[in-house]
């Protein structure tokens, strides 16, 4: 029934609290670098936080988790992004609360602030798109994310994600509020606004969890129709994959709602002569049937998956790497359609926090908007383990 009016053929063979968070990501002003020779045991950048009590909070989570005798090592290389007293704090962490925490929740979080083996300085943030990909201490054990992936001795970092745009830096999508506040002879530190918190589920997960994205998980499922979902090109794999990097832009329940009730009152009223009632009796039925009408055969398998992989891009990505004017993103789509312009993204940053996203498809006559993700956090970003992903009010049109 929608086949009609989306042009099927064309798509063939288509493959924690930020409540009250103010931090400001200003243009930095490096501190000088002050070189110290390999081995100054002096001058460690744990010796550098401890020194400083506005990161008492921070250093009292490395001492007890035991990162701190690391961070000590004079020969070592270390980046790190710490949050001082009043960040930990917004994030409802205290001296009181590192005593309190679960140790591997503790040594988690902090462990997830840690970029090992490297010096990255302010000047070497990368400020290319797609964000350069960091390991940090962090492991985790991709049977926790994937039960179908085996278990192995080697274990998992999980990335972070530094990025700049001009002197603007990020952690994630966490501002960096001031970058290179301290050099030791084994690495660098630099002040983020905020807790950058790990996490803790991969996208398919994430999303199958929101009851507002049972259309789109219905449509992922269908998009899998006679693929085994264990391996690619299957969407479910590839969103449960903890490896990869992607970015999703997610419709709600009432943007897969809103597209179907209008193109089968559409074709319904084309069809019926120009008849209202019987074409808005057929689109409510529609509607009516919830997500179970993507898997009947008034859509088809091919034109559900295109118009899925028309919402991901193929990189992860946060609202903070893209600019306030649109620019053209290539999406999955572009895998079987080259020259497809993609989407359109822009981003509205508030000190330094992307608390706006705007999204247009080719075939949408407006842009889609990203969703707060809480009435507690007005940050647009859902960050999982394998991406980022948005929710967003509209279905992108592909054409």
């Amino acid at each position: 029934m929608l086949n009609k009016f989306l042009k099927a053929g064309r798509l063939t063979v288509i493959a924690a609290s930020l409540a009250s968070l103010g931090a400001c990501n200003k243009l930095y002003e490096p501190v000088p670098y002050t070189a110290y020779s390999e081995g100054d045991v002096a001058n460690t950048v744990y010796k550098k936080l401890a020194a400083n009590s506005n990161y008492s909070v921070f250093v009292s989570a490395l001492v007890r988790t035991g990162i701190s005798a690391e961070l000590d090592v004079a020969n070592a290389k270390f980046t790190v992004f710490a949050p001082d007293n009043t960040a930990m704090a917004t994030a409802g962490i205290t001296s009181t609360t590192v005593a309190a925490l679960p140790l591997s929740t503790l040594t988690s979080v902090i462990n997830y602030h840690v970029i090992p083996a490297e010096n990255i300085a302010a000047a070497q943030i990368p400020d290319a798109f797609p964000n350069a990909e960091k390991k940090s201490k962090l492991d985790i054990a991709t049977t926790a994310f994937v039960p179908s992936i085996p278990t192995t001795a080697i274990p998992i970092k999980m990335s972070i994600f530094p990025s700049r745009r001009g002197t603007a830096a990020w952690a994630n999508n966490i501002p960096v509020a001031a970058a290179d506040i301290m050099t030791g002879s084994n690495g660098v530190v630099h002040r983020v606004g905020a807790v950058v918190a790990p996490p803790s589920r991969v996208l398919l997960d994430t999303i199958a969890r929101d009851p507002d994205f049972a259309y789109l998980v219905a449509a992922v499922v269908r998009a899998d129709s006679g693929l085994a979902t264990n391996a690619s090109p299957s969407l479910q794999y590839a969103l449960a994959q903890p490896f990869a990097n992607l970015t999703v832009f997610a419709p709600t329940n009432a943007a897969f709602q809103t597209l179907i009730y209008g193109l089968v009152y559409q074709q319904a009223f084309a069809a019926s002569g120009g008849n209202a009632t019987f074409a808005d009796a057929q689109a409510s039925a529609a509607v009516a049937a919830g997500p179970a009408f993507l898997s009947t055969n008034n859509v088809t398998t091919t034109l559900v998956r295109g118009i899925v992989v028309y919402h991901v891009l193929g990189q992860r990505a946060f609202s903070v790497n893209f600019g306030s004017t649109a620019a053209n993103y290539p999406t999955l789509l572009n895998g079987a359609i080259a020259n497809h312009p993609g989407l359109a993204i822009s981003s509205t940053l508030s000190s330094g926090l992307g608390v706006g996203l705007s999204v247009k498809g080719v075939g949408n006559a407006t842009a889609a908007t990203a969703a707060a993700a809480s009435g507690t956090n007005p940050l647009v970003d859902r960050i999982a383990v394998n991406g980022n992903f948005f929710k967003i009010n509209q279905v992108l049109l592909p054409q």
